[in-house]
């Protein structure tokens, strides 16, 4: 395993090299003179003179690239180019926190939707709950993420108690279709162990969300329309997480949905082999054989989409950090674009680039966890 791992770290050095060349001559493919569209037709010979100097545009190119290489490498990305003049480095550290943070919860929200939801709809492909998970994820990979923004707005801001109301009949139907199914699962086997097993399973689960419906009503959170709260205020944790959750779950919708989809036909494929057909044979319980045997080979698609789709959500969040007004990576690049301020979306684009390129040598290294065969070199 550690082979494997030094192998796709060696791989990622001149990957990451061709990410600083692209990153760098994305200004030289900038038509014209940079500092003249910076200054714009007001700017004084002087001025034009003074920022040629600190943008080094007299020097060779590749003394250029070598120079903001280098500094780029000891994390010195300069100053922006138009006031308020700040320090890049400074500027990237204040709002990547909150991009990272908006895009990991809205991939553990999506994951955590997805993932149940596929296992129960693989196993009862075609039934009812199947055919209905499939309607809802349509219709949420349909809607675009402003207008999920709004309507979340307008729900669990301005009209909480519609889905407060909505959530305790969701959360007490739910109750007793757990404790009716697990009554019914228990008579379907032979008095002992088994039938306890499920019987306990059951009402406990049931139980479960009775108690986490009841808590809810009593305690529904109020959510922010805009702004953000950090984790190093001192308002805590939880008034972090009432800023972020309402962007975060704009972003999971179209996510979860899309995991969904794809987790379920691949584990309707897994659960067609002949190791899966195996274990029913030997009466093994179906929580186990869809948990422990069939989720494994059947996330590696799961992964690879959630690795992308965290990539991308670190910059690709500009609609959702506007919408809410967050201070994030995105709202910065487009700030800094509309500005003709080249040297904060330089920076910007190769952070999240980085991150990007990271994430995908990270999935390279989970398949090796995921399946010895790769790690051995037999597939």
């Amino acid at each position: 395993m550690l082979r494997t791992v030094g192998q796709k770290l060696l791989h990622l050095v001149p990957v990451l090299f061709l990410v600083s060349l692209a990153t760098f001559f994305m200004l030289e493919l900038i038509p014209g003179d940079p500092a003249a569209v910076i200054l714009g037709p007001d700017g004084t010979p002087e001025q034009y003179a003074q920022l040629r100097d600190e943008m080094g545009l007299d020097e060779p190119v590749l003394e250029r690239y070598v120079s903001w290489l280098g500094d780029t490498v000891r994390g010195d990305l300069g100053r922006s180019l138009v006031p308020p003049v700040q320090d890049v480095r400074e500027m990237i550290q204040s709002r990547l926190p909150v991009t990272l943070e908006l895009a990991a919860l809205a991939i553990v929200m999506s994951l955590a939707l997805a993932v149940p939801v596929a296992l129960y709809a693989a196993y009862r492909a075609g039934y009812r709950f199947d055919r209905t998970a499939n309607s809802f994820a349509f219709g949420a990979i349909s809607v675009p993420s402003f207008l999920a923004a709004l309507l979340l707005v307008f729900f669990l801001v301005f009209h909480p108690d519609i889905v407060r109301w909505l959530a305790l009949i969701a959360g007490l139907g739910l109750t007793a279709w757990l404790a009716q199914r697990a009554l019914r699962l228990a008579q379907e086997y032979p008095a002992g162990q088994g039938r306890t097993r499920y019987l306990a399973l059951g009402l406990g689960g049931a139980l479960l969300v009775l108690l986490v419906t009841l808590f809810l009503w009593g305690n529904w959170p109020e959510f922010p329309r805009q702004g953000f709260v950090r984790l190093t205020s001192d308002e805590g944790i939880w008034a972090n997480l009432r800023h972020a959750f309402l962007p975060a779950l704009t972003l999971a919708l179209t996510e979860a949905a899309v995991f969904m989809r794809l987790l379920r036909s691949d584990l309707i494929s897994t659960l067609q082999d002949d190791f899966i057909l195996s274990a029913k044979a030997k009466g093994m319980p179906v929580w186990r054989i869809l948990v422990r045997d069939a989720l494994r080979p059947s996330s590696f698609s799961l992964i690879t989409v959630a690795g992308v789709a965290l990539g991308r959500l670190i910059g690709g969040t500009v609609i959702v950090e506007t919408i809410f007004n967050l201070p994030g990576m995105g709202t910065m690049i487009v700030d800094a674009i509309g500005a003709h301020d080249f040297r904060v979306v330089q920076a910007g684009v190769l952070v999240i680039a980085v991150f990007y390129v990271t994430l995908n040598a990270i999935i390279d290294i989970s398949y090796a966890y995921l399946d010895p065969r790769i790690r051995r070199g037999r597939v």
